[in-house]
């Protein structure tokens, strides 16, 4: 594991670019990094996007894992990284200090123009990751532009699937989107896969489903941290469709 990322497991603080010690708020878990570095593993992903950075721990687990060819590049938006008042760029300084900069490409602006100017590139994604702004219609905007992104076969992560909101749209996506569950994390429990055995009467791709539809599973236990899909096809729905979700 990369010694930056060591730092901020092992002792929840990271270091500002004067290097002053800081503590890490709203990290992801060691359960979503393992989901994300999975994910990237099973499709050998070599190019990445990111929306929101914060302090960079989400970006350490993506860059580690993607696969190192000329080609390699992760694409990283967060409009506030920047601001003395909440990051002052130290995100961007761990991906530094990692030495990943060389594959890191930093985009300044909001995420609905930051993946628009991405289209405009011809940019194709293997990976890609959201923990934007969690309101419904960021969220959902943010997925709709990253699909318009990202490869057949390639897979999104929506972090932070506890949310009302962020739960609102993984319920589109499976519903509406033609996505496949690939695995999820659960708060405060064991990474689950739905590649894996069941450990319950209750299949861990049902016990999504119920989540998605009912706010809990039908043991009434686990809420789910991250969900990620990975796409089967493009989005051939007809221009009147509608599936409730």
């Amino acid at each position: 594991m990369n010694p930056v990322l060591e730092e901020i497991i092992t002792t929840g603080n990271t270091r500002t670019k004067n290097g002053s010690i800081k503590k890490v708020i709203g990290q992801i878990t060691e359960e979503e990094g393992h989901l994300i570095q999975n994910s990237i593993n099973d499709i050998n992903a070599e190019i990445g996007i990111e929306v929101g950075l914060a302090f960079g721990t989400s970006a350490l687990y993506i860059c580690e894992a993607l696969k190192k060819t000329k080609k390699t590049k992760h694409f990283v938006i967060d409009p506030y990284q920047m601001y003395e008042e909440s990051y002052d760029g130290i995100g961007l300084n761990n991906l530094k200090r990692a030495g990943y900069e060389p594959i890191v490409e930093f985009i300044e602006m909001p995420s609905h123009k930051a993946l628009v100017h991405l289209e405009t590139q011809n940019v194709k994604a293997d990976f890609a990751f959201i923990d934007g702004w969690h309101t419904f219609d960021h969220a959902l905007v943010d997925f709709f532009l990253v699909d318009k992104l990202l490869k057949i076969g390639g897979i999104v992560i929506m972090d932070d699937a506890d949310w009302p909101a962020i739960r609102k749209v993984c319920s589109f996506i499976s519903k509406n989107r033609a996505y496949k569950l690939f695995g999820t994390t659960v708060k405060r429990s064991k990474l689950m896969s739905t590649s894996g055995n069941a450990t319950s009467s209750v299949s861990k791709i049902q016990k999504v489903k119920n989540y998605l539809n009912n706010n809990k599973d039908q043991e009434g236990k686990n809420v789910f941290g991250a969900i990620a899909f990975k796409k089967v096809s493009n989005d051939y729905r007809l221009w009147d469709h509608f599936t409730d979700f």
